[in-house]
């Protein structure tokens, strides 16, 4: 290219006999993930003492500084060394821990009683007897059962390091109690069917103008999904072949066949968990975009806190997939110390960011959803601290956990009009046509009060919409420059795609759906999960698109990777008015701000805008995605 979810759901019955009409609507003390929040773990269970469990290390890089500079110059078209990217051993030798870092390291833990059973560059994993745990860390351990339903360890002191292990600068990960990443999408019901929806991959390939499938389809290329559950073959299989991707006489071209990655403790595929409902969208909305493309979906440790972690971890040594593509995230000022007590988790990220700048120094590139809660995705902090109080609180400014980091891609979303001309008297439904017409980004208003944490209290002015927002932790990376976003620290998202609105919460009061202000043309997306049709809106299908797209791309260069994506993508855009690459001028609010339809630029709600495929990846000309279902789409 010249560049070059909070879920939910209802079903859609007989979706493919007829059209839908859209419903109304002693030690030192180090930080570690421990005692996050100032909420006090509620242990249901006492782990018996000689029960074994496992945790994680990380080691922190050398030359922090210049490999940011170096990630920076190999993603830039103009630097002699773009795409010079490095091989995992390079990169341990370059900036990965010292010999003597890591000798330092399992001398102590050994020393304390505990077995290492794996290190990898940055990341080692221990284990040990729950006693031995907490004789060496001062803490008391206790099982806690999450929202959704998982048993988690959790300890009700903050973590005391040895001043040994202290001093070699780990942090531990992996024994805390903190509110685990979400899902970033929300399941809803319904151009192939009407202007606003429901939307299959191919209907989105012609409205962004995709190249046609037998131009590009991301051949040579690997995108890994990451989240907490395995996701399903058969859903995947019946998602593409309902497009005509399959062995059949009639269909358009073969299936894809998505690969699986599964660490122990991720969740099997349970299609009423809401955890693999994401598995299977992120899996069929990278494969749809790219159905050429080897697409891997890693089910990533489910009770551990940072089981994210040892999944890049793993992406990053292992050094096979081209780009990351995750759609969980978390307010990111539950790392600060506002939240802690005055204690500071922030090395947590860092400790992600490190992961990251791996990655991209190997020319991975990582894409986040942005978020669904609008430019307001953080609870105040009494909402949480106050647990059981039945008192009303806010939702405040702040931005989502990974989507904040100036080396990931952070992909927003919009509500998007089609061009549908469907025949109400074919079965199934025929179309002529699912070509762009516009969109907006304005968030819905949720106008019940909730409780998304189940705390026992409200929030009163909750939002549904394209997240995004101001760092409190990162600075920007260069590359925002020409963005003007007007902060020194890193704004998101950078990007967006469709999204969809008019989420179904429910009244925790009344337990019933919640009432919203929800508008005209909210949209959403079509997926399969356990074998039943499903309307999903939310980030966590823009952010798997998006990686589809970059993978045309590297595929349409040769099978190239882009390391930080973002340096790119900033670059095209600031030559917008020529290379015609966004979609920009589209109204957006968040509840935070207001930007006018006709607006041009980067703004708070969507980023840079939405992409026009063929114009993003400099080949305007070629052949472009048509109608659904035929020869030219998917």
């Amino acid at each position: 290219m010249n560049l070059a979810c909070l879920t939910k759901r209802i079903a859609l019955a007989t979706l493919i006999a007829a059209p839908f009409s859209l419903p109304a609507s002693a030690g030192v003390s180090l930080s570690a993930s421990s005692a996050r929040l100032t909420l006090a773990p509620r242990f249901i269970s006492i782990p018996a003492a000689k029960s074994t469990i496992d945790f994680g290390v990380h080691l922190p890089l050398r030359n922090v500084k210049q490999l940011e500079q170096m990630v920076n110059v190999q993603s830039d078209p103009d630097s002699p060394m773009y795409r010079h990217w490095l091989k995992p051993a390079q990169f341990r030798a370059a900036f990965g821990p010292t010999p003597a870092q890591y000798a330092n390291a399992l001398s102590i833990l050994r020393q304390q009683g505990f077995t290492v059973t794996k290190v990898e560059t940055q990341l080692i994993h221990v284990r040990g007897t729950v006693d031995s745990v907490q004789r060496a860390f001062n803490v008391h351990l206790g099982n806690i059962r999450t929202k959704d339903g998982r048993l988690v360890l959790a300890s009700r002191e903050q973590l005391s390091v040895p001043a040994r292990l202290a001093s070699t600068g780990a942090t531990v990960v992996d024994l805390g109690y903190r509110i685990l990443p979400q899902p970033q999408s929300n399941f809803f019901p319904q151009n192939r069917y009407g202007p606003y929806g429901g939307y299959w991959f191919d209907d989105l390939k012609q409205a962004y103008d995709y190249p046609a499938y037998g131009s590009l389809n991301g051949a040579g290329m690997t995108i890994a999904t990451v989240g907490y559950s395995d996701f399903s073959d058969t859903d995947a299989s019946k998602y593409f072949e309902h497009e005509r991707l399959g062995s059949a006489s009639t269909d358009l071209g073969p299936a894809p066949v998505p690969q699986h990655v599964v660490f122990g403790d991720s969740l099997a595929f349970n299609p009423n968990s809401g955890t693999s409902d994401e598995a299977d969208l992120d899996v069929q909305q990278s494969n749809g975009s790219a159905p050429g493309a080897t697409v891997v979906g890693f089910a990533a440790p489910a009770t551990d806190a940072e089981g994210f972690l040892y999944a890049y971890s793993y992406i990053v040594d292992n050094n096979d997939a081209d780009i990351v593509s995750t759609s969980y995230g978390e307010c990111e000022l539950f790392y600060t110390p506002a939240y802690n007590g005055g204690q500071s988790f922030e090395d947590i990220l860092q400790s992600y960011h490190q992961m990251f700048l791996q990655g991209n120094s190997q020319g991975i590139t990582f894409v986040f959803s942005s978020g669904d809660d609008a430019g307001q995705p953080c609870p105040q902090l009494g909402y949480l601290a106050n647990a059981g109080a039945g008192a009303s609180y806010k939702d405040t400014t702040g931005t989502s956990i990974w989507s904040d980091d100036p080396n990931t891609t952070s992909v927003g979303g919009t509500n998007l009009t089609t061009v549908a001309n469907p025949n109400p008297t074919a079965s199934p439904l025929k179309v002529t046509s699912s070509a762009y017409r516009y969109e907006d980004a304005a968030a819905d208003t949720i106008t019940d009060p909730i409780d998304p944490f189940g705390t026992g209290n409200l929030i009163t002015n909750a939002k549904w919409g394209s997240g995004g927002g101001q760092s409190t932790i990162f600075e920007a990376g260069s590359y925002q420059a020409s963005a003007n976003t007007g902060s020194k620290m890193r704004m998101d998202p950078d990007v967006s795609m469709h999204m969809g609105g008019c989420p179904l919460y429910i009244n925790p009061i009344t337990g019933q759906p919640a009432a919203e202000h929800c508008y005209a043309n909210d949209s959403y997306d079509l997926a399969v999960i356990g074998g039943n049709y499903y309307g999903l809106i939310g980030t966590s299908a823009s952010a798997p698109e998006f990686a589809g797209v970059i993978a045309l791309a590297g595929q349409e260069e040769g099978g190239v990777r882009f390391g930080n994506a973002n340096v790119l993508l900033y670059k095209i855009a600031s030559k917008e008015s020529t290379n015609n690459a966004f979609h920009q001028g589209i109204a957006s609010w968040n509840g935070v701000v207001t930007v006018p339809s006709g607006q041009k630029g980067w703004n708070p709600v969507i980023g840079l805008g939405t992409p026009d495929v063929r114009n993003l990846l400099g080949i305007p000309t070629a052949p472009g995605a048509g109608n659904p279902q035929t020869s030219t789409n998917p």
